[in-house]
């Protein structure tokens, strides 16, 4: 049996509605309605925990946002994202079964399946590092801020973009809208990835940043002057310092809140505001899973959701090596041996085939490797045999979960 569920737009429930007509002894359709409790988190849940084949008609992006929070196993399950356009059907889950439905949905709706990081549509996979032939025309999924004139490209827009924003007290309540407004058309920044506003502390409640962030539908956070005077700027004022306590606020504020990221919009003036854009990194994340002694196919659904996720799995040769039947296909292995088996022969190479360096070039031991991957925005597991209480990482700009590999008896 097929569960069909929408999320709430009228052209979702349409195409549901189609599917089910083409299948009307084999399936059931849902309809998630935010006027009810039937939301789209508990009609994917519903539909995930009873069935073993799934399609939903919905965003793709909230669709894997969703599948975060998941907390069942997607073992054994068939997962189909279609867009309401009816353009792409994407496999999120699944092996040839999903295929085959991915198939029989682009027949009833013309849909154009997209190729997955679970592996090609067609029967026959490619060889291990083989790049698949993909079409000329085929849909390209791409994660960007800026307009993209791509033609039939999925687009995923993070909301990364911080604006910040300074005003006096002369500032008309839509003064600094209309500036970005023009701001965007010039650079082609999307308004729908700025993520949150940042401004001076005591100009939160000013009424050009209270409509701006009325407008893009954004938290505002504010910052004590004194901090915003330590951040480097490429454009400070004197005058500014001398009014406000500090030599930049749009600037310093939106690198503020930016963390480890970038200016990437310095200031720009109207009569009574100024404003600029930073790009805040994106966050890794990093978790540590221990795989008990053996038996690794049954880890908690939790831990093999972690290995599933990652880009990287990281750990000595033997716990990589346990875990690598349950990974995707393309997740980096890094595999560091112990400080003892590393070769040091002369005429040898220092280095282990797979191993991660520091900038100097110096061997990092697994936590080290971990934490700098997750450091740079992939999303890491760190891996051991035993327990995983010995693993332990230093704190940096990722999310770090601790998994605990087997079920506690």
């Amino acid at each position: 049996m097929i569960a069909v569920i929408s999320f709430p737009r009228e052209a979702a429930w349409t195409l549901a509605n189609v599917l089910h007509a083409a299948w009307p002894e084999s399936s059931v359709v849902r309809h998630a309605r935010y006027t009810n409790c039937f939301q789209p988190p508990e009609a994917l849940a519903y539909a995930l925990g009873s069935f073993e084949q799934t399609v939903v008609v919905g965003s793709v992006r909230q669709v894997v946002s969703l599948l975060d929070g998941f907390g069942g196993d997607l073992r054994g399950k068939d997962l189909l994202c279609v867009d309401p356009g009816a353009r792409w059907v994407i496999r999120l889950a699944g092996g040839d079964r999903a295929a085959e439905l991915a198939r029989e949905v682009q027949a009833v709706l013309g849909a154009t399946p997209v190729l997955d990081g679970t592996g090609p549509l067609p029967t026959d996979p490619p060889p291990p590092n083989a790049s698949p032939d993909v079409p000329e025309d085929a849909p390209v999924l791409r994660v960007t801020d800026q307009e993209d004139p791509g033609d039939g490209d999925l687009l995923v827009v993070p909301r990364t973009l911080v604006l910040g924003i300074g005003a006096s007290s002369a500032a008309g309540p839509a003064e600094a809208m209309r500036l970005l407004t023009a701001t965007l058309e010039e650079t082609g920044y999307l308004r729908r990835a700025i993520g949150w506003i940042a401004t001076v502390e005591g100009k939160g409640g000013h009424p050009a940043v209270r409509w701006a962030a009325r407008c893009l539908n954004v938290p505002v956070e504010e910052h004590p002057a004194e901090l915003l005077a330590d951040v480097t700027v490429p454009n400070p004022s004197e005058g500014v310092g001398a009014a406000v306590g500090t030599p930049s606020v749009a600037e310093a504020a939106a690198l503020a809140s930016a963390g480890v990221g970038e200016l990437v919009v310095p200031k720009r003036k109207s009569a009574g505001t100024t404003i600029a854009i930073a790009r805040a990194a994106l966050r890794g994340r990093l978790a540590t899973i221990g795989l008990g002694p053996g038996e690794h196919d049954l880890l908690v659904p939790r831990a093999l959701a972690e290995l599933r996720r990652a880009s990287a799995v990281v750990g000595r040769p033997e716990a990589v090596e346990a875990v690598a039947s349950l990974l995707r296909p393309g997740t980096r292995r890094v595999a560091l041996p112990a400080p003892g088996a590393i070769r040091t022969n002369p005429g040898e190479p220092k280095d282990w085939p797979g191993a991660a360096t520091d900038r100097a070039g110096a061997l990092l031991d697994p936590a080290g490797a971990a934490a700098t991957l997750a450091s740079h925005g992939h999303a890491v597991a760190l891996v051991a045999l035993g327990d995983g209480s010995g693993l332990t990482v230093p704190p940096g700009a990722y999310d770090l979960h601790h998994v605990p590999g087997l079920p506690t008896v």
